[in-house]
């Protein structure tokens, strides 16, 4: 036990460092393929048939569970309050809940190749920087990984008991398949984000790697012109010694810097086309939980604000202050995870865009002194211009910073015309559009 503890926790290869991460993505049913030992004692992917079965039980599990959900007429929400407004907030998050759980576990069956090639470029990829004297530390990233799901896993455990609390404490209690439909979103979400996560840090970490390196360069280039009396040899062959303190077995590599430029270039290269797969892979996703997120905002904002100002509350076993706090929970959950996303896009692309101005500080400093550096710095900075990074929901809008402002924008747009249409209802108007989503019953 001791030993196989060990070795877990000082990983040898990129594989065995994300083995955490896809042994629950696979257990989950969001990846068929799950991390296994190769023919060389190496980890590897590999799709299993328990992947394919596991993913389809999924789906047909949480499927039934919307579908039970909807002929009941019984959601979450109904328990608070019932009005046409809420009705029309119910049959979105339930139409979108389940459109975003068919899509995920389809992208993970049918689009499953894409990040596994992301995954195998990367795992290449170290092998690349052994050759420049770099060695990528599996063992943070293990550690960040296991940071990150069990900041989800705190997470998750607060919002449950913030959502049993409330309804306990009312002496409300809805049914199983109610709550699944209720948490099953936010579940596939919080996978989703930890794995996107997970391959975010990894790019970004190789991209930091790659302005190390250039740094290291620059700073030799640097001392070649502080030091021209030095003979011509000591500068042909630049030996990547622990670059800016970072630890290799391989420093024992002599490489003249036109070949660690030209391979800096083919590692950057990779990493691009890497993030062009694992985009492929994670686009559906991230348009379905956005979508998730911004129905769950403007709904539960104007839920919030009808209980504290409005009358609403009075007509349930809910206090105000539990009503705003379940509903206010529930909407900071979903928003922290759309946060992590474009956190970890932004910062992955903003390392990937370090390079260029690197690349030309490196040109700045050895220029005159090494013509076939410089052309070689010329055609990096002319692929950085070329090949960039940037993730997106279906080419839809870009996952950055941005896309904070436009979701409470629109989220702000959105909720004044809940309020206006609200203001602007008769009472004998009332409960018409639930009754056309949910049947006649008695209200």
């Amino acid at each position: 036990m001791r030993k196989c503890l060990r070795t877990f926790l000082n990983p040898k290869d990129f594989y065995a460092a994300q083995r955490p991460v896809l042994r629950v993505s696979f257990v989950s049913g969001m990846t068929p393929f799950t991390v296994v030992k190769g023919p060389t004692d190496l980890m590897m992917l590999r799709c299993t048939p328990f992947g394919y079965i596991n993913s389809s039980v999924h789906v047909v599990l949480f499927c039934s569970c919307y579908v039970n959900a909807l002929l009941k007429g019984e959601t979450i929400t109904r328990f608070f309050f019932r009005t046409d407004i809420s009705t029309l907030g119910d049959v979105l998050q339930f139409t979108i809940g389940i459109t975003a759980l068919i899509m995920t576990f389809f992208c993970s069956i049918f689009q499953r190749n894409k990040l596994i090639k992301s995954f195998h470029a990367l795992a290449s990829i170290d092998r690349r920087f052994k050759e420049i004297g770099m060695e990528t530390n599996y063992k943070s990233t293990l550690h960040y990984n296991l940071l990150v799901m069990c900041t989800k896993v705190i997470i998750t455990s607060l919002y449950l008991a913030v959502c049993l609390t409330v309804f306990i404490s009312s002496d409300t209690y809805p049914s199983v398949t109610t709550w699944m439909a209720f948490l099953l979103p936010y579940f596939m979400m919080s996978m989703v984000i930890v794995l996107f996560l997970c391959f975010a840090n990894q790019t970004k970490h190789r991209f930091h790697l790659l302005n190390k390196v250039l740094k290291h360069l620059r700073q030799a280039a640097l001392e070649k012109r502080i030091s021209p009396q030095r003979r011509p040899s000591y500068w042909h062959a630049i030996k990547i010694q622990r670059p800016l303190g970072i630890a290799s077995v391989y420093s024992n590599n002599d490489k003249s810097m036109p070949d660690v430029v030209a391979t800096v270039a083919e590692i950057q290269d990779a990493l691009c086309e890497a993030c062009s797969c694992a985009e492929d892979y994670f686009t559906i996703q991230m348009l379905t939980i956005v979508t998730i997120v911004f129905v769950i905002i403007v709904f539960n904002s104007y839920y919030v604000l009808d209980a504290l100002l409005g009358s609403t509350s009075r007509d349930t076993p809910f206090s105000k202050g539990q009503f705003a706090a379940f509903f206010l929970c529930q909407a900071t959950v979903y928003g922290f995870g759309v946060f992590n996303i474009v956190y970890g896009s932004s910062s992955l692309v903003r390392e990937n865009d370090n390079i260029g101005p690197n690349v030309h500080k490196l040109l700045n400093a050895a220029a005159g002194t090494d013509g076939d550096l410089a052309a070689k710095l010329m055609q990096l900075s002319l692929q950085m211009v070329h090949r960039k990074v940037r993730f997106s929901a279906c080419g839809l809008f870009s996952l950055d910073f941005s896309l904070i402002f436009t979701l409470v924008g629109a989220a702000t747009t959105y909720l004044v015309i809940l309020i206006q249409y609200e203001l602007s209802m008769d009472e004998s108007k009332h409960e018409t559009i639930a009754r056309a989503f949910l049947g006649n019953e008695t209200w």
